[in-house]
């Protein structure tokens, strides 16, 4: 069972790498996995909602200072969030993990 989880990506590494003003978010539920991407001050959002039964891989990039996971899904794109702290990419990269067994 899939304890809830939500991590938000760090400001900083957001704003230089990506150009944007606004973290990502990543909500780990029971059910499912939703990466929210934050548009122009808040007035709008995009959420990426992926089913686990839909997920196919993941690809787990950890950097020096900031982690990133691409969650690969079946006839999807693959959804990204980055600029995680080292700690959140952990978890997040364990959770998957727990989910193939």
């Amino acid at each position: 069972m899939i304890e809830p989880y939500s991590a938000t990506a760090s400001l900083f590494p957001t704003l230089f790498l990506r150009g944007r003003l606004i973290p990502q978010e990543i909500h780990l539920s029971p059910e499912k996995i939703i990466i929210k991407t934050w548009g122009f001050f808040w007035l709008s959002h995009t959420d990426e909602d992926i089913p686990w039964e839909k997920i196919a891989g993941y690809h787990y990039h950890s950097g020096w200072f900031w982690d990133r996971v691409e969650i690969q899904t079946r006839g999807q794109k693959a959804n990204t969030i980055g600029c995680l702290p080292k700690s959140c990419g952990k978890q997040i990269k364990e959770t998957l993990e727990q989910m193939k067994e």
